[in-house]
């Protein structure tokens, strides 16, 4: 064989890698960002079936929300998607929770046990469908980058809806406790008195290297091409932790100690660069991800309650 065919095989061989690079990247990227309604779907709709205590405790939440009066509204995002939210008034009360659920999920899964807390407590709960998933529009999640836009918008529609005198707490739970976290990091009408975080990430690119334990360095690089070009965001975008290093309003950070997905330890980094006015950490024993209100939902409430009716009233 001449040097001409080793040649010609380096370059094949090497050519075929660079593909296959891109191609592992593109795989990662629509699994970590596309919609995937349909795969979705499927996975809720086989978990209905399951009778673990935790998943009956979510479907009972979602019944007692379908159950409950509510309205539907809409938003045209900042980048013309139209969303979705449920309202659920409660009386005449002007203290609003607006709730925003995580990866691939819901308000009634990832609020299983909260929202039956904060409506039985008298607040009137907004519940966010986040882009891309649920009844809102979109393709691509941005984890936070661009719903913190989103949540903006309907802080504002809120206010419009309900009078100048509403008081607002923005709660959210994973990726909706990271769009939370960015949001407080800009600038937000002055109803809004405080936020919850419960198991954010301190950033993007954190929890891609977390989930993958560090693997697949060049499948991440490249994933930020697709994010760049597709989902029109970068991974620095999404950074919460510096995000809260200029929050002005009170925060409370929540974490199951038990969390393996979004690591326990990001919470004490969050709360540690956070430049909130008034800060206070809870901990969900043996909680895993997202599970911290039912695991232990009388400690939460004990947590959750007491801070939102000092700033809300």
């Amino acid at each position: 064989m001449n040097g001409m065919e080793w040649y010609w095989i380096v370059l094949i061989v090497a050519g075929a890698l660079v593909l296959l690079a891109f191609f592992f990247a593109a795989y990662m990227f629509l699994f970590a960002f596309g919609s995937n309604r349909r795969s979705v779907d499927k996975l809720f709709a086989l978990r209905e079936a399951d009778p673990a205590p935790l998943v009956r405790m979510r479907f009972d939440t979602k019944s007692y929300m379908d159950a409950l009066e509510s309205e539907r509204l809409t938003l045209i995002s900042h980048d013309g998607l139209k969303l979705s939210a449920r309202f659920f008034p409660n009386g005449d009360t002007k203290k609003v929770a607006v709730i925003l659920h995580g990866w691939h999920s819901f308000p009634w899964w990832d609020f299983g046990k909260s929202f039956d807390i904060l409506y039985n407590a008298g607040y009137a709960v907004l519940a966010v469908s986040q882009r891309a998933q649920g009844e809102s529009e979109g393709k691509y999640l941005t984890y936070g980058a661009k719903e913190s836009d989103d949540l903006i918008g309907w802080l504002k529609l809120l206010i419009d809806r309900l009078g100048e005198d509403v008081r607002i707490a923005i709660m959210g739970v994973s990726m909706g406790a990271a769009t939370v976290l960015i949001a407080t990091g800009k600038a937000l009408p002055k109803q809004v008195k405080c936020a919850v975080s419960d198991c954010a990430f301190t950033s993007a690119l954190d929890q891609f290297k977390a989930t993958t334990k560090n693997r697949f360095p060049v499948s991440r690089r490249l994933g930020e091409f697709y994010a760049r070009t597709l989902a029109r965001m970068r991974y620095s975008d999404a950074r919460p932790i510096d995000a809260v290093r200029r929050t002005k309003i009170p925060t409370l950070f929540l974490h199951g100690d038990a969390d393996t997905f979004v690591p326990y330890p990001m919470m004490q980094q969050l709360f540690e660069a956070s430049a909130a006015p008034e800060k206070s950490m809870w901990t969900s024993p043996n909680a895993v991800h997202a599970e911290a209100a039912m695991t232990n939902p009388e400690q939460y409430a004990d947590a959750v309650l007491p801070f939102l009716n000092r700033y809300l009233g």
